[in-house]
């Protein structure tokens, strides 16, 4: 299982169409809206890497979307 993070900068305005769009989206975990460097955040679940640069392909077409930013998780640690 390869888990990562993405992190996504949205255009001005934009937010709810690109966060209607990312509900559709297999694979992904959890969406979070943030402040500061990147408008939203998501966490995704796939089983390889090719599966993981799917999913990302298909988060950058959904519209609206000006970069994203992915980070494979090494270890994950419950708290």
């Amino acid at each position: 299982m390869v888990k990562a993070y993405i992190m996504i900068l949205v255009y001005v305005g934009k937010l709810e169409a690109v966060l209607s769009k990312l509900r559709g989206i297999e694979n992904i975990e959890s969406i979070a809206v943030t402040a500061g460097d990147y408008d939203v955040i998501v966490k995704v679940a796939v089983e390889s890497l090719e599966e993981l640069m799917e999913t990302t392909d298909k988060i950058q077409m959904a519209g609206n979307i000006k970069r994203t930013t992915t980070t494979v998780i090494e270890k994950e640690i419950t708290a």
